[in-house]
């Protein structure tokens, strides 16, 4: 079959569209890539990226003023997706795209106006912004403070996810986790945008697909799309 392209402004289908086996969907069914084309089939749903993990109780905080790894996230405790792995305290993103990091993690100690701020490092490098401190008073029964902090980031696929801690002042007396009133959660809300498409003869292994949306306002070559192509051009 000779390949088509289409030059428009907007496209309407009247009647129904073939596969590249040449055959019709089903009420419900959506074309679905594969390595040998495009074949009518159930759109995928998915499922929301997301990964929540316990902290362990006990583990020490640094005393000193500057950010140091706390070996704290534990096991998940809730899973939905291609969620992020956990291993040796290090949770890895699943998936580039951007993410939801989500903590709040209660500290203890016996120094009085022990204060403790947290934050999250990314392949051993502290990213974004510092959690609010966690001042313990050490009075009155007041002996715990939580850091709480929400942050959206760009990660890519592999990238290791670690919680931080520094102190504030000069307070050096120890401090460590509180495992029952801590958690970490990463979500995924979006991948990143691409630029995928066929813009030239050269890009023609991107024209696998039955259907492609240009990223140029110039088509490609005939000789540069693969048979069985719908192109459709981006407007200048």
């Amino acid at each position: 079959m000779a390949t088509t392209i289409l030059e428009c402004d907007d496209f309407i289908l009247n009647g129904r569209m073939k596969d590249s086996d040449g055959s019709f969907g089903a009420p419900g069914q959506a074309l679905v890539a594969g390595s040998s084309g495009d074949a009518w089939g159930a759109p995928s749903l998915g499922a929301p990226t997301l990964g929540t993990f316990s902290i362990t109780n006990g583990v020490a905080v640094t005393t000193s003023n500057t950010f140091a790894t706390v070996n704290c996230i534990n096991a998940a405790v809730l899973q939905s997706g291609d969620f992020p792995t956990i291993s040796s305290g290090v949770i890895s993103v699943v998936g580039s795209g951007f993410y939801e990091i989500s903590f709040a993690v209660t500290t203890t100690s016996t120094g009085a106006r022990a204060t403790d701020i947290f934050a999250i490092s990314i392949n051993n490098t502290v990213v974004g912004t510092e959690s609010n401190s966690a001042y313990i008073r050490n009075s009155s029964g007041i002996n715990e403070g939580a850091c709480v902090l929400t942050q959206t980031l760009q990660l890519q696929n592999g990238d290791d996810i670690r919680l931080v801690s520094r102190r504030e002042g000069t307070i050096t007396t120890a401090g460590s986790t509180v495992g029952s009133k801590s958690v970490i959660s990463v979500r995924q809300l979006a991948q990143p945008s691409t630029t995928t498409g066929v813009v030239s003869s050269a890009e023609s292994a991107e024209a696998t697909r039955n259907i492609i949306i240009g990223t140029s306002s110039t088509p490609p070559a005939i000789a540069g799309v693969f048979a069985n192509t719908i192109y459709f051009e981006r407007e200048a």
